[in-house]
């Protein structure tokens, strides 16, 4: 027998509520995850649980008619369903630290399953999450071609900030080299480096941003990536991407086939100065 809504609702409130009396409790947070459309060729979309925190999990995009799958005796993480496409964890201890607990669900023949990975965090946890599809404006067309051109442009006049290391995988070195605001559409450049001689680069797949919305919820979503030449030992990318009304603190992550990357924030001389 399923819970009622409205008492789904009130555990909900309640756990989120001693959370936060918690001393040292970790800061919850409202997410919304935009959903890749290469769903089954990136890595999964994180997770941040807590043990005494429940995570409401709204999903707004198609998906098969079974629930979401943790691993064969995971019984340290209640799967509570509360109507279509929604669902509560409710941990009942904190993960180990690097710990990765994979929860799939069917998303139909077509897209696949959909994968996230449950981590614990030091001083963060979600509250809620929403995973909506990729509602790609109209104009990306129009950026692609843009980037395009800075992807063909001699390096040295793309340059528009001081370069910044943000990710070091293994024997490679990945970087932004360049950011380029026009509006509120933002332009960058990245390239990735191997030291060792002999060896591959690292493969970057995707590039994702997160920005604080004005109601305090954490958007991330995939942005448009072209991919440059390759060289024997480098690799360029530009990506472009509009960034929503009124977002605040734009952080940048840089995903690998295996594992996402780590959110590191862009300076904010580099964000757009509002009108």
């Amino acid at each position: 027998m399923r819970p009622g809504p409205w008492l789904l609702l009130s555990l909900l409130l309640s756990v989120s509520a001693a959370a936060r009396e918690r001393s040292g409790g970790p800061t919850l947070q409202r997410r919304m995850l935009v959903l890749p459309a290469r769903i089954g060729e990136l890595p999964p979309l994180t997770i941040h649980v807590a043990a005494g925190v429940a995570t409401f999990i709204q999903l707004e995009v198609p998906v098969g008619p079974g629930t979401p799958r943790l691993p064969e005796g995971e019984a340290r993480i209640r799967l509570v369903p509360v109507h279509g496409g929604s669902w509560l964890l409710v941990p009942g201890t904190d993960l180990v630290e690097g710990e990765r607990v994979p929860l799939t669900l069917d998303a139909g023949p077509e897209a696949g399953p959909l994968r996230f990975l449950l981590v614990t965090r030091p001083g963060e946890a979600d509250v809620q999450v929403r995973v909506v599809r990729d509602g790609t404006s109209a104009d990306e067309d129009a950026a692609e071609s843009l980037a395009r051109q800075l992807l063909a442009t001699p390096e040295a006049r793309v340059t528009h900030v001081v370069p910044r290391q943000v990710l070091a995988p293994g024997n490679s070195h990945a970087r932004v080299d360049s950011v380029l605001w026009m509006g509120r559409r933002l332009f960058a450049a990245v390239s990735v480096r191997c030291d060792r001689e002999g060896d591959s680069p690292w493969k970057l797949v995707q590039v994702r941003l997160r920005a604080m919305l004005p109601d305090g919820v954490l958007l991330e979503w995939p942005v448009r990536l072209l991919a440059g030449a390759s060289r024997a030992r480098r690799q360029r990318h530009v990506f472009t991407s509009l960034l929503p009304e009124g977002a605040l603190r734009l952080e940048l992550a840089l995903d690998g086939e295996d594992a996402p990357g780590g959110f590191l924030s862009l300076p904010a001389e580099e964000e757009p100065t509002p009108p």
